[in-house]
């Protein structure tokens, strides 16, 4: 996962723990911030996905001269 990812779920930890222990989380509350956590992994796994795969392209293949 990068960085900003990272701090995305971060974040979003943080934001649930604390309205659990104020009791401000509602259940819709709590599905909606799993979804966006899922999500959030959807899109790291993705991007890395993405990267191996230009990576991959550009890398300059052997010549036989």
């Amino acid at each position: 996962m990068r960085k900003t990812h990272a701090d995305a779920v971060e974040w979003l930890i943080e934001t649930v723990r604390e309205a659990l222990e104020n009791g401000t989380a509602t259940e819709d509350d709590l599905q909606e911030w799993l979804m966006a956590a899922v999500l959030l992994e959807e899109m790291a796994i993705e991007e890395e996905a993405d990267a191996r795969a230009l990576g991959a392209w550009i890398e300059p293949s052997p010549t036989i001269h």
